[in-house]
């Protein structure tokens, strides 16, 4: 009597370790190349610092941090990760995954980046728990009350909040207008509180947001200083003085870096010009900048720096050719793209952003003989970020 042949023996021994043998390559070729290839200190589609080489110390390894620091470090440092991050949003986006780049563990919570209709990228709006928002607001009243000038205030809305037709179906989205008019109420009559909101609809039949990027375009930033123009009683330049000329380059924005895809569409970022702004310059401490635009950064992935290079604590824009006096701009970096415009009617542009600058404000409005003042700042920035402390003596 013969015996079945024995299955699952020594035939199947070579494709077993053939299996292990390309495994075993293909780990060993990750750890040559992971030992050899150079290391970047920055991603630029990210836009963050990667992380460092882990320290080795008994303290480090004893409390734990050097394994956290080690595994970061090889997450951030594996060979190809580029095409692996963009390949992971292409994978999470086919699972039917919507909010990507969220951190809901963080304190405060922040939320990531829908993938929306037309090619665009949007913030998740979420609502302010931390009280940031209503210390800024506080913060606000007081300085109109106390700094002696008339203080106008643009709260800029998101492109969630302008496009919600562009969301994906369901998605949750904060409704800014109730900080908009929680502002109104804590500044009272002390200042004026422009309304963008049916500025920068898409029901105008414009887009005025980047596809990748959280900040307005050049045309939406007209729109804003249109409106802020008007709310201080200045006519504001026509939009036709202006020549839109684009950076050559494509513009990958900030909610790229928090969701790399490998299908996206790039922007294009126009700038402003025109013959009255010919004289413009910038001072920044001792350091003189001739024009409101650095072009350094054409060639580099945080296109939107070539404005002002980017958020000095303090800066001057000067215009001889302006009529209008000095104007005092408190501001986050959606205010940058409206000083080619405001360059029109001021001779003196002073900006400062709380989020750097720590001396007294007070004291800068009387050396500096600032007529009137403005803050320009995303809602959601006002929900994020205090800069309550330096406002208030």
């Amino acid at each position: 009597m013969r015996l079945p042949k024995k299955i699952g023996g020594s035939a199947c021994a070579p494709d077993s370790l053939a299996a292990a043998v390309i495994l075993f390559g293909a780990v060993l070729a990750g750890v040559i190349l992971f030992a050899v290839l150079p290391k970047r200190g920055f991603s630029e589609n990210e836009n963050r610092v990667l992380e460092p080489a882990p320290s080795v110390s008994a303290e480090t390894v004893l409390d734990g941090s050097f394994m956290k620091s080690a595994e970061a470090y090889v997450v951030d440092h594996f060979p190809f990760r580029d095409p692996f991050v963009a390949l992971n949003t292409a994978e999470q986006l086919a699972l039917g995954a919507r909010d990507l780049g969220a951190d809901y563990g963080a304190d405060p919570v922040r939320g990531g980046v829908y993938f929306g209709k037309d090619d665009h990228l949007y913030e998740v709006l979420l609502p302010d728990r931390s009280g940031v928002f209503r210390a800024n607001a506080g913060a606000l009243a007081a300085f109109a009350e106390k700094s002696g000038v008339p203080l106008t205030v643009l709260p800029v809305p998101s492109g969630a909040q302008e496009q919600p037709e562009n969301l994906p179906p369901f998605a949750p989205s904060h409704d800014q207008r109730e900080e908009f008019e929680a502002l109104k109420r804590t500044l009272g009559p002390g200042a004026r509180v422009v309304d963008l909101f049916d500025a920068l609809s898409l029901k105008t039949g414009a887009d005025y947001y980047f596809r990748t990027d959280h900040h307005w375009t050049a045309y939406g930033a007209y729109a804003g200083y249109a409106a802020l123009a008007e709310a201080m009683g200045i006519p504001p330049a026509p939009r036709d003085r202006f020549r839109y000329l684009p950076v050559r380059k494509p513009f990958y924005g900030t909610l790229y870096s928090k969701a790399v895809a490998p299908f996206q569409q790039p922007d294009i970022l126009l700038l402003p010009y025109s013959a009255s702004l010919s004289g413009v310059t910038q001072q920044t401490g001792r350091t003189i900048h001739a024009g409101i635009y650095w072009e350094e950064y054409f060639g580099r992935k945080d296109k939107y720096s070539v404005y002002l290079g980017g958020n000095p604590a303090a800066t001057v824009v000067r215009n001889p050719k302006a009529a209008g006096g000095r104007l005092l701009l408190l501001k986050d970096s959606y205010a940058n793209s409206m000083v080619p415009y405001l360059a029109e009617n001021f001779s003196e542009i002073h900006l400062i952003d709380l989020r750097y600058y720590n001396r007294d404000i007070y004291d800068y409005i009387k050396q500096n003989g600032i007529d009137r003042a403005a803050a320009v700042y995303s809602i959601k920035q006002l929900c994020e970020v205090s800069f309550a402390n330096k406002l208030r003596r």
